[in-house]
């Protein structure tokens, strides 16, 4: 059976997608990976991030039926041509699919009969999708299909008051924060401090700094820069154990 782990944030831009590449990325050196590029907002951009050439398939063409079988999900992968042992669903190409919890039940069947060792959905801000009628509902979907769920959160004050309010009103079962730092680590400490007061029930997991000039690159190589520390401290495959420990990488 499948490792699950979701990744999704609460607004747009956050950087839920490079989190949820870079999980895959790194664990297709060794393992055999799918990465789902399930943004039902439209804005999908992970097949963008490593040129991949998708032609007709993509999570899409899944909609039509009520429930999806691992084959219908198997049919859609594309194999990554710089990483063997990942295939990637692509995402929606510019317009708008059903919020979470349409999605996810129908979903699940197939996630739980995969061959791939790990499956890494990224949700994008699936928390706050325009035909969401319960942010509540929405977690609670997500956390029934995933072994593990991480919320990826930028060190911006702004954001982060928003942040900390969607995450209270969808009050997830399960969950683990990522702080993606753009200021060099100023605000880290008094942002770790705010996360724990306001929502003690989510961990923080990770904090990853944020490098412009090495996204950048990565982005023109097609090709992300494997994080095996990163992996390796956060537990996301088998054997899996308590006690999650607090990393710091330079993701790109």
């Amino acid at each position: 059976m499948s490792t699950v782990v979701s990744v999704l944030t609460t607004k747009d831009g956050q950087g839920s997608s490079t989190f949820a590449l870079l999980l895959a990325w790194t664990a297709a050196e060794e393992r055999r990976v799918m990465l789902i590029d399930a943004d039902m907002s439209g804005t999908g951009n992970l097949a963008d991030l490593i040129a991949l050439d998708f032609g007709a398939r993509g999570i899409g063409n899944l909609f039509g039926t009520l429930a999806i079988s691992p084959l219908a999900l198997e049919q859609q992968a594309v194999a990554v041509r710089q990483q063997p042992r990942l295939r990637l669903v692509a995402g929606l190409p510019g317009f708008s699919g059903p919020a979470v919890t349409e999605l996810l039940p129908r979903l699940r069947p197939a996630l739980e009969a995969l061959s791939d060792e790990l499956v890494v959905l990224d949700l994008a801000s699936a928390l706050a999708h325009p035909r969401q009628e319960s942010s509540r509902r929405a977690a609670e979907a997500v956390c029934e299909v995933s072994n593990r769920v991480f919320v990826v959160l930028q060190d911006s004050p702004a954001r982060l008051v928003k942040s900390i309010q969607v995450l209270k009103a969808a009050q997830p079962p399960q969950g683990e924060l990522v702080l993606m730092e753009t200021r060099r680590g100023a605000l880290r400490d008094q942002l770790a401090r705010a996360l724990a007061e306001q929502l003690p029930g989510l961990p923080l997991s990770a904090v990853l700094p944020w490098d412009g000039r090495q996204a950048q690159r990565a982005e023109d190589a097609a090709r992300p820069t494997p994080q095996p520390a990163l992996l390796r401290a956060l537990r996301v495959l088998p054997p899996a154990t308590a006690g999650l420990d607090r990393v710091t990488e330079r993701a790109g």
